[in-house]
């Protein structure tokens, strides 16, 4: 009987391993961690457009407009990050991780974007030296072949914001079906946006007007990168197959981001597993709750 019960505990350990981004989280809520569970069946990919934007570019109220059209046909299969930098977003919406994720995918030119930071030869804006950037007008097609892909493996996630004390608690469930025989590691990015930022867009009253107020000629900009709660290129994973891995991240949402107020409210977080910094293996919005 003893031993039965020691085999017991050391499966449940093994099947809950906790992360933090706070220093103080010393009492993981377990019961949180706990209430998400990846699928174990395989399953094809989700895709994550990465946009790469800017208010002073007439084409990125194009490429706006693409990215609505794809999630409204493929919905729960497609999520989008809008992320302001370069020349173009004339810092309005930056974060300090956009000049890196843009450099990392070779942009020739913007608005322009990467798909599960696949490269994707045909559609390349730099294929000579690998560059996963590419024009937005291939973002569909890039999104088919993703979704047309097997995953490796599967997420669950669920997010929590304490209005109180401003603090997102989010947690995430991976399950591998199939080993990655190549990457010993991978990793885990959770990414919080923010929809209903109102400000100037060149080109958004007649490249995307659904998204333009005309009576106080605002645009409304969407899906908008605030911050990577796991850091520039997330936090370590070591596949395993066979159980599930659950992790619990959090972040204390300031007031203000880059000058511009956070409405708690209108948050959401989306969590991606990635190889390295590139080929993205899978994607999820995680289910909110503000309290």
């Amino acid at each position: 009987m003893k031993k039965r019960y020691t085999l017991f505990v050391a499966t449940l350990l093994a099947a809950i391993v906790f992360v933090s981004c706070t220093k103080d989280d010393d009492k993981p809520d377990t019961s949180f961690a706990a209430s998400v569970t990846a699928s174990t069946m395989p399953q094809e990919k989700n895709a994550l457009v990465e946009h790469f934007t800017g208010v002073q570019s007439e084409q990125s109220a194009v490429g706006h407009r693409i990215l609505n059209g794809l999630l409204v046909t493929h919905p729960g299969r497609i999520f989008c990050i809008n992320i302001n930098t370069g020349y173009y977003s004339n810092g309005v919406f930056t974060t300090e991780f956009g000049t890196d994720l843009a450099v990392n995918s070779q942009p020739t030119d913007y608005p322009s974007g990467t798909v599960n930071r696949h490269f994707f030869g045909m559609y390349s804006m730099d294929s000579i030296n690998g560059g996963t950037a590419i024009p937005i007008t291939y973002f569909a097609n890039a999104a088919d072949i993703i979704m047309g892909q097997t995953a490796i493996a599967n997420l669950d996630a669920k997010a929590k914001i304490d209005s109180s004390t401003r603090e997102l608690s989010v947690a995430v469930a991976i399950y591998y079906t199939e080993m990655d025989t190549v990457n010993p590691t991978h990793k885990l990015n959770v990414a919080l946006i923010e929809d209903s930022l109102w400000g100037r867009q060149e080109g958004g009253s007649t490249q995307n007007p659904t998204q333009f107020d005309f009576d106080n000629s605002q645009y409304c900009h969407k899906h908008v990168l605030r911050h990577l709660v796991t850091g520039q290129w997330g936090v370590d994973i070591i596949p395993t197959t066979g159980r599930q891995i659950r992790k619990v991240v959090k972040y204390t949402i300031p007031d203000q981001i880059s000058n511009v107020d956070v409405n708690l409210n209108h948050l959401k977080v989306i969590v991606f597993l990635a190889q390295d910094k590139d080929e993205i293996l899978n994607v999820c919005e995680a289910r909110m709750e503000v309290n």
